[in-house]
């Protein structure tokens, strides 16, 4: 896991760094205020190549965790401990969540920090609230790829795949910045609704191994 959480903090600020050197080619090349006139006016966003790496890092961080743990029969094994499974699946969902807002707060950061450097304070604070939606995708995929990977139907794996796939491509739909804003705090409760699918096909999974 440590290895694969390294792997994604490079893969992003490799990503955020070229960015930054994308933009103040564009300023160069081209006259600033046409730039300006694209950011600004046009709602143009100028790092819409990082939107699905939040995407990309919440599977690769889903599966690093989780497939060996199954593969090795760790995860079945440890249902059976002496501790409650919820709790168990709580505390190794809160560590796999942290890896990746730790990468999320990184990506914020640079790309929060190059924008301010080319643009006024109004534009820079847009960054948060455009980025959220696709942080929040990032979030469901994890979420729905430890579901998917617990769930021991198939028949209920493929439709719980297909949901997650519907609710992570639409939070990809808007268009220019902060286009999402107005209705981020609803769209969070899909975080919490996504936690009970993950512990509906823990119990499942514990059951379907004899508890």
């Amino acid at each position: 896991m440590q290895r694969y959480f390294i792997a994604a903090m490079v893969v992003n600020f490799a990503i955020c760094i070229k960015i930054f050197f994308g933009i103040r080619q564009q300023l160069r090349a081209e006259h600033a205020e046409m730039v300006w006139y694209q950011a600004i006016h046009l709602h143009s966003v100028l790092y819409d190549s990082i939107q699905h790496l939040p995407l990309l890092t919440g599977l690769t961080l889903a599966a690093a965790q989780f497939i060996p743990e199954m593969l090795g029969g760790r995860l079945r094994i440890s249902l059976h401990l002496p501790m409650k499974r919820d709790i168990m699946l709580l505390y190794s969902i809160i560590c796999g969540l942290l890896l990746y807002l730790a990468v999320c707060v990184m990506n914020l950061l640079m790309i929060g920090m190059t924008i301010r450097m080319y643009f006024p304070m109004e534009v820079a604070a847009t960054v948060l609230p455009t980025m959220a939606p696709w942080i929040l995708a990032g979030l469901l995929a994890y979420l729905g790829s430890i579901t998917v990977l617990l769930e021991p139907s198939w028949p209920r794996r493929i439709f719980i795949l297909i949901v997650f796939a519907i609710l992570a491509s639409m939070l990809f739909t808007g268009i220019g910045y902060s286009w999402f804003a107005p209705a981020l705090c609803l769209l969070m409760l899909l975080v919490p609704l996504s936690l009970l699918t993950v512990f509906e096909s823990g119990r499942r999974f514990q059951e379907k191994g004899g508890s």
